[in-house]
């Protein structure tokens, strides 16, 4: 610890209370979606991803003893579950097929890791270390897909496809996660967060170079618009290598 309060205490707590909220960010689409019974153009499969996610960080929270990184987390693994299970009551056979694979994978990998932990690991510092680089490469799928958004962007020189408050609350919540890491000596905190906040930040100025022009939308970024997901969940079906998931 840095012994600054703010350092240590409020900048992680601000980032636990904007890492819920985004973990909350497609409720309101799901809830949509269940009433419609239909989930339209919503993209069910990060769902499953974000269990993993949630899971991985949890476990390092609790190894590490750190309650701003444990408490988001352990909420998140509540909502991605609901929203997972929800979704794939409404998804077609090719989705339902995919958030399968996602999440036995998850099923599967997560418990073999938790025995390593357990029974493999030497100490305190490489059971924590599992954990960290856990969540560390799925922070990296997830840091795939806005790479694709902003070559669009580059491309087309359009950057209607980049969502502003979503970005903006991306960029905010790396900051925070950044700093929080860099203040308590964490490179598993710091260095996934200050990639995410290079890239957020990248995004900001393609949004100010190149206008926004809606009729040019690309196409793919449709999953993005629905009910405020994460603007990162827009192409993660390409990026873990499971083709495009079109539920409409």
């Amino acid at each position: 610890m840095s012994g600054n309060v703010l350092l240590d205490t409020v900048t992680p707590a601000l980032g636990a209370v904007v890492s819920t909220a985004m973990y909350l960010s497609p409720l309101k689409a799901v809830l949509r979606a269940s009433r419609e019974k239909s989930l339209g153009e919503l993209n069910p499969l990060p769902f499953g991803v974000t269990i993993a996610n949630c899971i991985a960080w949890l476990s390092y929270g609790l190894l590490k003893h750190d309650p701003f990184v444990t408490a988001p987390n352990a909420a998140g693994v509540l909502i991605a579950v609901f929203m997972t299970l929800t979704a794939f009551g409404l998804a077609d056979e090719e989705a339902r097929h995919k958030m399968r694979f996602v999440c036995c994978l998850t099923a599967g990998v997560m418990p073999l890791l938790g025995v390593f932990t357990a029974f493999g690991a030497k100490d305190a510092e490489m059971q924590k270390g599992v954990w960290g680089l856990a969540g560390n490469v799925i922070c990296l799928i997830y840091y795939a897909a806005p790479l694709s958004t902003m070559w669009e962007v580059i491309r087309t020189r359009n950057s209607a496809s980049i969502l502003v408050p979503l970005t903006m609350m991306n960029t905010m919540n790396a900051a925070l996660w950044t700093t929080y890491g860099v203040a308590v000596l964490d490179v598993y905190i710091w260095l996934p967060n200050g990639i995410g906040l290079a890239l957020s930040v990248l995004q900001v100025a393609l949004r100010l170079v190149f206008p926004a022009r809606t009729g040019m939308m690309p196409s793919h970024q449709h999953h993005a618009s629905s009910g405020g997901g994460t603007g990162k969940y827009s192409r993660l079906d390409d990026t873990v290598g499971l083709g495009s998931t079109d539920t409409r």
